[in-house]
Order: structure tokens, then sequence, then C-alpha cells
């Protein structure tokens, strides 16, 4: 499966690859070091390599701005404190906690990892709707992976489960009454298997077991046929098996040669779509229809997976979508075709990927128009090369008077907090890509058009694969919304009078309302977006006790970095940023003003706003400063102690392998360095912490002595991360399974430490604290790929990143992108 985990070195490697062209194009000869300014500073290499910790006057090796300022701070000084007083105690939070509930989403939503998933409709005599697929909460109700929306409102379809619910959940379903539900249970990953289950008033019991996964069933006539591409165990049918009330039993005339994905009943008659080419005893390459009698041969010479999908026109015409084409590596089209009365023909060109045909999922004619679902990113020709392609981002409609048009206001945002699988599925055509694809199953009652997938929204309607359409509206369906996620924080930080909560990332909605691409606020009324920022690249987010919030992005277009700040009322940079190069890491000092770690050509500097511009702090890094941080307490606030971590060797001539320390007088390495690349570090009360990546050596095994969170005692680093101190090894680790630590927040005396973190037999994951004798899980841990930012506040302690739940067992919730464990205001 495709993973929306980015590496903390993406952005890092984009910077370093464009500044390589830019100074490759633009220089033969490789720039010199900085010499510093100054006299002699204190244990500092001087010119001819050194590195430059000033550009002022004499002032013993101090970092400055050059301005002699006899230790007073700089301009736009300030109440200090960068937002520090917002920190709870920790220890309290722990002992007190509980998990905040407001945090669920619209739709269906799961566990962490896989994608949440809606597979199949049934609807029963009386009108209730069911949906089933791999889901385990209807926004804040604990579920079966099995809804029912029943007078108007979704809710849970309860049953007694002797056998225990599927782990992976259900992959079709269908209705006999009102009472009475077939269910097909699915599975996830590598061959597949599952069994065909019953359920009643009575009870729940296993009428079939097969491998592979069903598409689709229906109760004709009092039997009930399954489809899908699968073998049955109990008589060895492939594709199409049919449950007489006894018994399984073939189709009339003769077992299907191959999958069989689609069933569409028509009084009567029952089409069936696959990727067979006999099915009942005749030849007829995928479809074919049974017209209560015999078997008729519609035959789709064409190559591909099969058909997926049928539908019938309000006149009857027969319609086929799936995975086919008349030559799958020229045309790049096709894919969906209607019936001519002796032969198929393609529907005005079909659909597109790009390079390949698209895949059509499910078809619905409705208001005399074709509705179509799949994935598919234009229609009416070659996604490349045909200017008469029309963009369709996986759903499009067809009328046989004007042919080929968007469906009106369908764009389906790809922010979510799971596994997204790639856009036509991860697996290939041999395996299991339908059941991957973002949209999955129309179902259409009265008016109303429901839309089943895997996709997080549907244009404004941010409902996790569960959406309806009626009246050219999208809607929520599902559980209700919460104030969870479409996407995740990449940054989260706290400030401003009431220590309000800020992040930032790639979010398309929050609260289950669309969002600009901005920094969200949160309050009790819910999150606020600021305005949108301009067209660059931010990455980095900084609030301090002022309110001030500053943004550190990237204009690719104009190849420059900025701060940029709120102003109220829109976003203003700070100024030019070109003399210092591009931006890679942001902190605030204790006045909290801006610290930014920068390339300069190949050169790694470190500089500081003083209120009025940038200036130079230190360079002579021979790589890039990738993190930065700051001691909490100096003695002079323009003068702090800092630790700078990256892929450098040397700060000018001194040796200093990936992690230095000025220590306010002079730069000093820290042991022997790091031995891998530094993911981040921290500067608290308790000193200097560090975690690294694992990496390969050049035989293919992992570095020795890498630090997975460090910290340094004055002479060497200390391993935290061990069972000593409470953390469990990760799990698989005898396979290359590590914990890896994402963000280190000082907290007084206490770290907050998260990442993705998945200790062997179960134990609390990806989140915990550091009080300096053990590692303590917050809240039991939380269920995600990966948590990515810490923000803190006096009532207790935020999480973000790809997060799906918060707490364990009993005490589990959804908690979707955010995750808050607050102080109980009664203590039990």
């Amino acid at each position: 499966m495709r993973t929306p985990l980015i590496n903390s070195w993406t952005h890092r490697v984009s910077l370093l690859l464009v500044v390589a062209l830019l100074f490759t194009a633009c220089s033969d000869d490789p720039p010199k070091p900085t010499p510093d300014a100054g006299p002699v500073d204190a244990g500092i290499p001087d010119s001819g390599g050194g590195p430059r910790p000033d550009a002022g006057p004499a002032d013993a090796g101090e970092p400055d701005s050059g301005t002699p300022d006899a230790g007073q701070p700089d301009a736009g000084g300030g109440e200090p404190d960068a937002g520090t007083s917002c920190a709870p105690t920790v220890t309290d939070v722990l002992q007190n906690g509980e998990w905040d509930p407001r945090f669920s989403i619209a739709g269906v939503s799961g566990m962490d990892g896989h994608v949440p998933h809606v597979y199949d409709f049934a609807k029963t005599p009386s009108g209730d709707l069911v949906a089933a697929g791999y889901f385990r909460w209807l926004g804040t109700q604990a579920t079966p992976p099995l809804i029912q929306r029943h007078d108007g409102k979704w809710q849970p379809l309860q049953r007694t489960w002797e056998q225990g619910l599927p782990g992976a959940g259900f992959s079709s379903v269908a209705a006999k009454d009102d009472t009475t539900l077939a269910l097909a249970t699915n599975d996830t990953f590598g061959a597949r298997s599952g069994e065909v289950w019953l359920a009643t008033p009575e009870g729940v019991r296993v009428i079939g077991r097969f491998d592979g996964l069903v598409r689709t069933m229906a109760f004709i006539k009092g039997e009930l046929w399954v489809a899908g591409q699968f073998q049955l165990a109990e008589n060895g049918a492939i594709g199409l098996a049919i449950w007489d009330g006894s018994t399984w039993r073939f189709p009339t005339g003769g077992p299907a040669n191959g999958p069989v994905y689609e069933l569409l009943v028509d009084g009567d008659d029952v089409w069936v779509g696959g990727g067979f080419s006999q099915v009942g005893g005749i030849s007829s390459n995928m479809v074919a229809r049974w017209n209560g009698s015999t078997w008729e041969a519609y035959d789709l010479p064409l190559i591909g997976n099969g058909v997926f999908a049928l539908a019938l026109g309000d006149d009857g015409t027969p319609y086929a979508g799936g995975t086919f084409a008349y030559d799958f590596s020229m045309d790049g089209v096709g894919s969906i075709a209607r019936w001519n009365g002796t032969a198929w023909e393609m529907l005005n060109k079909g659909v597109s990927t790009g390079q390949f045909p698209g895949v059509v999922t499910d078809l619905v004619f409705n208001d005399g128009k074709l509705h179509v679902g799949g994935c598919f990113s234009h229609v009416n020709g070659h996604a490349w090369n045909d200017p008469k392609a029309i963009p369709a981002n996986a759903l499009a409609q067809w009328s046989p008077t004007t042919g080929w048009e968007p469906w009106p206001n369908a764009t389906l945002p790809n922010r979510t907090v799971w596994f997204a699988p790639l856009y036509c599925g991860d697996e290939g055509p041999s395996a299991f890509p339908l059941w991957e694809v973002p949209i999955q199953r129309f179902l259409l009652d009265g008016e109303r058009l429901y839309v089943a997938g895997t996709f997080p929204s549907v244009n404004g309607a941010a409902s996790q694969s569960l959406v309806s359409y009626e009246d050219g509206q999208w809607r929520t369906e599902g559980g209700e919304s919460g104030d969870g996620l479409s996407g995740r924080p990449d940054v989260m930080a706290t400030g401003g009078p009431q220590c309000t909560v800020h992040i930032l990332g790639e979010i398309s909605h929050a609260g289950g309302e669309a969002v600009p691409r901005t920094v969200l606020q949160f309050s009790d009324a819910g999150w606020k977006p600021l305005a949108a920022l301009p067209e660059m690249e931010c990455s980095d987010l900084a609030v301090n006790a002022r309110g001030d919030i500053y943004v550190s992005c990237t204009d690719w277009n104009a190849l420059q970095s900025h701060v940029l700040t709120w102003t109220g009322e829109a976003w203003r940079s700070l100024g030019d940023l070109s003399a210092h190069g591009f931006i890679f890491d942001m902190t605030l000092d204790s006045l909290g003003r801006p610290w930014l770690s920068t390339l300069l050509d190949t050169t790694g500097r470190v500089v500081r706003w003083d209120g009025e511009r940038f200036v130079l702090v230190a360079d002579g890094f021979d790589s890039p400063v990738s993190a930065l941080a700051l001691r909490p307490e100096n003695e002079d606030p323009d003068h702090p102690a800092f630790v700078a971590a990256g892929e450098f060797t040397h700060v000018g001539t001194l040796a200093a392998r990936r992690i230095v320390h000025w220590n306010g007088t002079a730069f000093e390495p820290l042991g022997e360095g790091l031995s891998t690349s530094v993911i981040t570090v921290a500067y608290g009360e308790r000193g200097i912490f560090a975690s690294t990546n694992m990496e390969l050596g050049p035989e293919g095994l992992p570095v020795p002595d890498r630090i997975t969170l460090g910290h340094w005692d004055g002479t060497a680093w200390v391993e935290l991360a061990t069972a000593e101190n409470g953390l469990p090894p990760p799990m698989n680790e005898s396979r290359g399974g590590v914990h890896s630590f994402r963000k280190l927040v000082p907290s007084g005396s206490d770290l907050v430490a998260v990442g993705t973190i998945i200790p062997e037999g179960g134990g609390p994951t990806h989140a915990y604290v550091f009080n300096g004798e053990r590692l303590l899980p917050i809240g039991g841990g939380v269920n995600a790929i990966s948590v990515d930012a810490v923000a803190l506040t006096p009532d207790g302690i935020w999480l973000g990143g790809f997060i799906a739940e918060a707490g364990r067992d009993a005490r589990r919730i959804p908690s979707v992108g955010v995750a808050h464990l607050r102080r109980r205001t009664t203590v039990p």
C-alpha cells in the first residue's frame, strides 16, 4: 500500500537538489567559508575556514547581530516567553487525563493504517439502506462494519456475532427481507479468503467458504447469487455460485470459467459481467444474460481485466464498465461501452488515467444521464494528447444526446490520515485492484444517489467513504462530523494570551468544513482558518506568547525563502532572505523572535530576526543545518546557547559529525557526534536530546551506534529508548522494525516524544513522555501511522499526525488527525 508518511528528509532533499542545480550552473568554484569578522573568538577558528560566529565587533566570540547592545534585547523585544508558559504539568495530565471526544469525522472511520472502505450497498424491502465495508466508527459510535439508514438516520446494524466480527469487515451485502442479510467477509492483504454468512434474527451462520473475494450478491427468487473473484470450497464454483437455501449449485447450464464481478437484476433477467469467457454452458466474453430460462451471449471481445459494472438506460440499452480496451499499449482510453443492438461499441472514446485506460467500477442511469464512477482522470479521450479530453476525477456523466460532461462539483480532495491506495489500486491487474478504487458503489434511492468508496470527501462534503448526491448538491452521510480533520497537521504550535492551538499541514477539511491551505486555530467553537497562504511551499509554524504567528515558506518560482507573519488580516513577509539562502528549520527564542537555519550556496548557517531584519548568527557549516534548538533559559536572550544538527561534518575547521553545540562562548562537538542522519533535536531543562534515522551501510546492514532517542549527559550520548526505561523493543525488530521519534518537545523537566513507535506485544503506540527516569505512554497511546506534531496547553497535550484513534481498549475513541489528552475537570 502507498503510505502518505512523509519522510523528514523530503523537504530537505528537495532544497538540496535545487541549490545544487543553481550553483552548479552559476559557479565553477566552490564557495569559500566566511571568516570571522572579529578578533580571536575564544576557541572559535578564525579566517581560513573557520565558522563565522558573528558579524559584529569584538565580543568574545558570542553570536551576535552586529549591534553592540551590551546584552540588551534587540528591537522587537517585549514580554519574554516563546509560548512556554502554555505548558501543562505533564505528570498531572498523564495521571488525570482523558481523551477529548470532539475530533471525530462524518461518514465512517476506522483503525490506523488501511483506509476505511464502504464496499457495498443493499436495500431492504421496507426501504432501509444497508452499507458494508471496513470500518469501526460511525461518528463517535462504535459500530460493526455494517450500518443501516433507518428513518433518515444512519445507525450501527447490531446482530449477535457468535463468530466474532471479521477483522477486515465485509466486502458485500444483500438483503433478503427486512431481517435477513447475506454477508461476505473481506480480506485485505495477500492471498484472500473468506466466508459467506447468513444473518437472521436467530443468529449468524456460515453457509460457504472461499478463496478470493466476493464482489456482489443478490437474492433472486429466493436463491442467493454470489459473484466475485473466488473459488468456493463447497463445490469448486469459480466466480459465480448459487445458494438454494440448503446447498450450493452452479449456474444453470454450467459454471463460469472466470471471475464474475457484477449482477444486474431487471425483472426476470439477470445480467452478469466479469472476466469469464464461458458461463451457463455458453461462450460469451465478459457479459451474458440469464432470461429466466436460458443464457444469452453479449460477447465483449476486448482485452482487459473484465466488466465490473452494468446498467440499463431509460430505453433498455445495456452499458458496461470495467477495464478493457481495443489496445491497452496504444489507446490509453476505453473501459466503458454500450450495446448497439448487435455488438458493443466504445462510449465516446471512454475513460483514461493518462497512459492507460481508466477503471469503471459502477454505473447508474438516472434523469436521462449515465453516472460513471471508478478510477480515471479524463473522459472522452486520452488524458495526455487529446484536446477534446475532459478532466474528470473518478466521477463523470454521459448523456445520449450531449455526450460526456463533468459531474457537477465532483472534486475529490485526497487528504486523509490513512494509507490511501494508489489511484487505481496498489496491486497488479492479476490481483485485486477493483477493491482499492476510490469509487466502489452507487445506490439510487428515489432521486438521491448514494456513493461508497475510500474517498475522504467529495467537493464540500467531508464524509469519509460515504456521501450522497441530489439536486446538484453533495451531502455528508454516515456519522455526524466532529472537529476531526481530512488530512493531518505537519506542525502544531501554541501561543497567544489564550494559549491557542495552531496547526499547519495538508488539510482539505476541518470540522467538516472545507478550508484553504493556511494556518488553522482551534477554540471551543471549532477550527478557524486564517486567510489562504501565498502559493509557496510552507513547512514550519511558530507562535509566541503575544500571539505573533510565523510561517516559513519557499517560493519555488522565485527560488527564495520567506518568513511570513499574520497581520490580523493578511500574510506579510518579514523581508528579503536571499542573502541567507533557503530555510531548513525555524524556532523561537525566549522573546518569541524567529531563529532560522538556512543554506546559502553550499554553506549552512544560523540567522535570527532582531525585530527589523534577519541577521547572521553563525555560518561555516559544510552542509545544511536541518534542526535547530535553543536553550530555554539564557542570561542574554540575544545570545542563547543552541544546538544545531544536520548532515554536516565540520563547522569551519571544527570536526562535528551531524551535531554541534554553541555554549555561549564557543562551538563544541558533542562526543563523536551521531552515526546516522538526525530527525529532530530538543533543548530543555535536562539538556540536549536528539533522535536519528535507521540507515543501512554499504553492505546492507544497519549502521551501528544509531541513537533512537538520545540524551547528551555532558560526556556521552545515552540511549533512552530501552526496555529498562519502559519502552519495549519495536515490532518485527528481527526483520528491521525500528522506533522512530519524529518530534521532541521539552516541558519543564519532562520531554514529550512522539513518532512512529510500535512496541512488540501490542504496547502503547506513538506517544510517550520521558520524565527523567522512564518513558511513560500518553493516555495509553494513539492508533496512528505516525505522530508528527505536538502542542502543549495548560489543560493538556495535543498530538497531530496520521492519527485515527486515541486510547486503548474500553477507553479508545475515534480521533482523526488530532488527539487531545486533557486534564479531567473532576478527578475520579
